[in-house]
Parts: structure tokens; sequence; C-alpha cells
């Protein structure tokens, strides 16, 4: 082990959950993401990096649309399965809030219908037919999931670490920091 006085514990929390346990200094880094369509305001007292970007498709069942996917803008996209039940996150309304802004301006409102946070979960039930949600476009998806591509406007989950200000100099923090940055990958 190259730093062997460095221990670290990892605790998985929802962005909110883990913001909260940084202001109430209860943990000294917070791995978190927005959406670009639904942005996060840091609180003034923290510093948040960003750390990578991914696009996010829409998850539709392999057999919906036959041999041809949609294609077109997010908005065209969506309004093809404007009847449709929609799958959101169960804890945290990032992704919600970007299916409700593309859903807005294709005119429609999403009937949500399931919440999940499992992304296992999101496909079985897109494989099952039981609606269509959001799902990373660069991870394999199982059979009877088709990903469908979303542009004008895209949609982009977007990673942070965040630290309290003035903390980041404390050396495992700052060794941490530098092993999560996107150069040291």
């Amino acid at each position: 082990m190259e730093h062997p006085g460095v221990r670290l514990v990892i605790s998985e929390h929802e962005p909110a959950e883990s913001l909260e346990l940084l202001a109430a200094d209860d943990v000294d880094l917070a791995l978190t993401y927005d959406y670009n369509l639904a942005p996060r305001t840091f609180e003034r007292t923290f510093r948040a990096r960003s750390l990578w970007e991914v696009p996010w498709s829409l998850g539709i069942p392999a057999c919906s649309v036959g041999s041809d996917p949609p294609a077109g803008s997010a908005t065209e996209v969506f309004e093809r399965f404007r009847d449709e039940d929609w799958i959101v996150n169960s804890r945290n309304t990032a992704d919600e809030d970007a299916v409700g802004t593309i859903a807005a301006l294709a005119g429609f409102a999403p009937r949500v219908v399931h919440r999940a946070d499992s992304l296992d979960l999101v496909q079985d039930l897109v494989a099952g037919g039981y609606g269509v949600g959001l799902l990373p476009s660069d991870q394999p998806v199982r059979d009877g999931v088709d990903l469908v591509a979303l542009r004008d406007p895209s949609v982009n989950l977007r990673a942070y670490a965040c630290t309290r200000r003035g903390r980041d100099d404390w050396p495992p923090l700052a060794l941490v920091l530098r092993l999560l940055a996107p150069t040291a990958r």
C-alpha cells in the first residue's frame, strides 16, 4: 500500500444527504452528482471539483420501436414515448427534473409510475415493458433494453468531489483529491 496511514471509510448516500453530512462536518469529502438539466447549487462553504461527465440515454424496451430506434432531438424522442410510464430515482429528484424539463419542452408532463435507486432495477423494469427511464450511455444494457441517444438538449450526469472550503490542504484529504482528479485516472 502506497499510503498505509490513510484509511478510507465509505458510506453511500444520495447527493443531498452527503452534502448535509459534509455541512455538519461528519464527513471530509462528498462525492456527488447532478445533471446539466437539473444543476445543483453548492453552498458557499463548499468547494466542488468537477470529476467527470457522462451522457445519458433513454432506456426503452427493445421491442417497443420495431427495428428502427427513434432518432431526432431529445424532445422528439420524448414525444414518441409521451404515453409510456416513466421510471425515475426514488430518493433524488435530479433525473426526474431532467426528464420533466425535456418532457415540458415536448409539451407534456411525464407519468412517473416507478421509482428505483438501482440502475439494474430500472433496466429490469424497462425490459419487462413497465416503462422508460434514463440510463447511462456508456454502460452495457441487459437483453430487452435499447438505449436512445438524447441530444438537443443532451442529458449529462456530472460528478463532483466536494469538500468544506479551507480543508483541501489536510494531507489525507489532499491525497484522496489528487487520486480522484481526472488527470490521475
